[in-house]
């Protein structure tokens, strides 16, 4: 995991948590990397920097969106895994189809992505 994505992750948890935005002359520059990382735009991460309040959204959201992805990444592919191993390989497709079309992490679908590759491969290669 790279750095950013440690920071960020420790931000929105210690927001959820209910701590205050830190005054971190850093943080919005992290925030701007860090948006499109989540699948976010640029511009909508430049308008939210925009006010403190924007700010803390912003962070909520990052880490949302990191939060939610990693755990459907995590059920989809255990699922995906026991049905494969059962020897429904099209019903793990369809669990791995179904976690690519609501995700929009772009590393998060690239990781499905790869997993939908070699879905039907045995497990001897």
């Amino acid at each position: 995991m790279s750095e950013d994505w440690r920071r960020a992750i420790d931000l929105g948890l210690a927001l959820a948590g209910g701590a205050e935005l830190p005054q971190d002359p850093e943080l919005p520059a992290l925030l701007r990397r860090m948006a499109p990382q989540v699948g976010m735009t640029a511009a909508d991460a430049e308008v939210a920097l925009g006010s403190e309040s924007g700010t803390a959204a912003l962070a909520r959201e990052i880490h949302r969106r990191t939060r939610e992805g990693t755990y459907r990444l995590g059920r989809a592919f255990g699922t995906s895994d026991s049905l494969k191993a059962s020897g429904d390989h099209a019903g793990a497709r369809r669990v791995l189809e179904a976690a690519m079309a609501a995700e929009v992490v772009p590393i998060y679908q690239a990781q499905l992505q790869a997993y939908l590759d070699h879905v039907d491969d045995s497990e001897d290669t």
